[in-house]
């Protein structure tokens, strides 16, 4: 009886689906057996197993033209009807090769001729009879003969695109079959996890935004493609499993929304190109609308979505890469080929679904593995960047150093400079220290002691005890000191004026010669009183430009000078004689002991007991006149010279 029924059941088979491929288990690889099966559309997710077989016999079913089914993103269910024949003497394995079908149910004929029903799906916990992780592995019962023909239905249905590969193997081929999808999958899950701990790393390092959200479209992206649409979701049990399911397209907006904050932070949009601004909060409003879409429920409507905002929002983003990058944003050009590689995906997925391009078993891995490489260059990109900030930090460190060093150099040479000035002022306070104490013994000795012996005479005057003739030759008598007062308080006045201001001259044409007989007649009581007769030897040309002034107390002081060191019966010369280079003025006298006024003259002001020493009769000299001499000398553009032979000394000047 039961021959019969196998037999017309195998006729009712032929004669409906004359097209229909029976497949058979030992020959069979391990790929897509699209081409051989029928499918029927439930538009209304109503019908029974009976009801489906029935219109399965009435030619109700179409036969399938791809190796992988695509029945698009459509709300209705499918039956799918298998035909095979198990010669291999053991069971096998059908193989619903996707994770994401909802509703996966497998209707098999048993030995007791009775319909067997597993169901799964994506939202379904484990079930017994079905190994439901990155896909759905159902187990084939063994056949009681080997020439025996037999039927499997799949009933399936999800709110989501639907491409169902299915393979029918034996347990031999599916392992070795199944290894090299496993080997590319682990490879770029490989990656993908790399480079989120090595993110999260490098931002709890850094504390930059930048690296926050990229590993947010890391990890949101990471969900996405691997948990998802590979379907390793189950390594975290299944109830996480069944969340991510419900709300797989919220995660792919989550990605969306922190790619596009990683590219508008890494691109540095908001310095380069603040008018995209709009463009931005364009995509923002276009990932949050789906990823709103997705927190509702609306599974289907979202899948709709992806396939244009996914596009729109990589176009948008690739664009803003390249115009940074003319900008000379240089870290943008591994962003560009980035952007490249997912827009490349997202057009190839899309082909694909619309039909255009046939389904492969590949075709499941590009999108994954596009957004992988992206996620990698993405990563040189970082690292390019990081690069850039390192080689401009050391530049500007090198910078910073130069400017140190040159600083340095600086404060070295203002170090120089003001030590240079401060040993400068401390001369000069010594100086002024040694003019002080000049000073003082000018005050104290030179011009105290003439007044004293004036004071005395005139005390002695106002007590009666001089009569007239004893004041006149008194006063005489002192005439020499009262000369020598005048010329101190001269000297001291004049130095006075130039401690106060800087030397100044006046300059005028006069007549050297009369200036010198007019001193002559000054000193002439002086010198008679030491029996020196002073002459005067000059020519008709003795017109000079100088400040008449200070060539006045220059010769003054000369003439003094050689009226104090020149011993008696002597004569002293003043002689004016033009010359090419201007009239030379000199002062020509005899002294006791050259030696001393030699060395007086060439040490200036060093050392004034020298003077002291070189006067004829012991006079005192206070060197302050010298030190005017030549300070005045200089302001008119000449200096003091000596010429010493023998006893006999000239001072002369230009």
């Amino acid at each position: 009886m039961r021959f019969f029924a196998l037999i017309l059941l195998l006729s009712l088979s032929l004669s409906s689906v004359a097209n229909e491929g029976v497949i058979q288990l030992d020959k069979q690889n391990y790929k897509n057996i699209g081409k051989k099966l029928v499918y029927l559309e439930d538009t209304k997710g109503e019908l029974t197993l009976n009801e489906v077989k029935k219109l399965y016999q009435a030619d109700k079913f179409k036969l399938s033209k791809d190796d992988i089914l695509n029945f698009g993103n459509s709300k209705s269910t499918f039956w799918i009807k298998i035909l095979y024949q198990n010669t291999t003497g053991s069971g096998g394995f059908l193989v619903v090769d996707v994770p994401n079908l909802e509703i996966v149910e497998c209707y098999t004929t048993g030995i007791n001729g009775k319909a067997q029903a597993i169901k799964s799906g994506s939202l379904s916990n484990e079930i017994e009879g079905v190994i439901a992780k990155n896909n759905f592995i159902f187990s084939l019962p063994k056949p009681d003969q080997a020439n025996d023909l037999n039927e499997i239905y799949l009933r399936i249905k999800t709110n989501n695109f639907m491409l169902v590969p299915i393979k029918l193997t034996s347990h031999e081929v599916y392992i070795a079959g199944s290894a090299l999808k496993q080997h590319i999958e682990s490879i770029y899950i490989g990656v993908l996890i790399t480079l989120l701990l090595l993110n999260i790393f490098l931002y709890i390092s850094l504390h930059e935004k930048m690296y926050l959200f990229y590993g947010l479209y890391l990890l949101a992206g990471f969900v996405y493609l691997v948990l998802y649409l590979r379907g390793y979701a189950y390594l975290f049990g299944y109830d996480f499993r069944i969340i991510i399911y419900k709300y797989p397209h919220f995660f792919l907006a989550l990605s969306s929304m922190a790619g596009i904050l990683f590219s508008w932070k890494f691109l540095n949009l908001d310095a380069l190109i603040p008018r995209v601004k709009p463009v931005y909060y364009f995509m923002m409003s276009f990932a949050l609308a789906l990823m709103i879409v997705s927190l509702l429920g609306y599974k289907s409507t979202a899948a709709s979505m992806i396939r244009y905002t996914t596009f729109f929002i990589s176009l948008g983003l690739g664009a803003v890469g390249i115009v940074s990058w003319n900008k000379g944003h240089r870290p943008a050009k591994f962003y560009i080929v980035a952007w490249l590689f997912r827009v490349c995906g997202i057009v190839l997925i899309n082909l694909n679904l619309f039909g255009i391009l046939e389904l492969r078993d590949y075709t499941f891995e590009i999108f994954p593995i596009t957004t992988t490489i992206e996620m990698l260059l993405l990563a040189f990109a970082l690292g390019d960047r990081y690069s850039m900030l390192i080689s401009s930090e050391r530049e500007a460190r090198e910078g910073l150093m130069q400017l140190i060093q040159t600083q340095n150099q600086r404060l070295e040479h203002v170090v120089e400079e003001r030590t240079l000035k401060l040993s400068e002022t401390i001369v000069e306070l010594e100086s002024s220290n040694r003019v002080k104490d000049k000073l003082f013994s000018i005050v104290a000795h030179d011009l105290r002691t003439p007044f004293n012996s004036l004071i005395s005479i005139f005390s002695l005057k106002d007590m009666g005890m001089l009569n007239f003739e004893e004041l006149k030759m008194l006063l005489n008598a002192n005439r020499k000191n009262i000369d020598q007062m005048r010329l101190t308080l001269d000297n001291l006045l004049f130095w006075a004026k130039d401690q106060m201001n800087q030397v100044s001259v006046q300059f005028t044409e006069f007549d050297l010669k009369k200036l010198s007989e007019v001193l002559m007649l000054v000193y002439e009581p002086i010198a008679q009183s030491k029996n020196i007769r002073l002459e005067l030897n000059a020519n008709e040309r003795s017109m000079v430009y100088a400040d008449e002034n200070q060539v006045k107390l220059i010769l003054r002081n000369l003439i003094d000078n050689a009226v104090k060191f020149s011993p008696e019966d002597n004569t002293i010369s003043i002689n004016l004689e033009r010359q090419p280079t201007g009239l030379r003025v000199a002062v020509h006298n005899v002294v006791l002991n050259p030696a001393a006024v030699k060395s007086a003259l060439e040490d200036g002001e060093k050392d004034r007991r020298k003077l002291d020493v070189a006067s004829a009769a012991n006079e005192l000299g206070t060197g302050l006149g010298l030190q005017l001499c030549r300070e005045y000398m200089k302001a008119n553009g000449s200096q003091l010279q000596q010429n010493i032979v023998g006893n006999e000394v000239e001072l002369y000047f230009f």
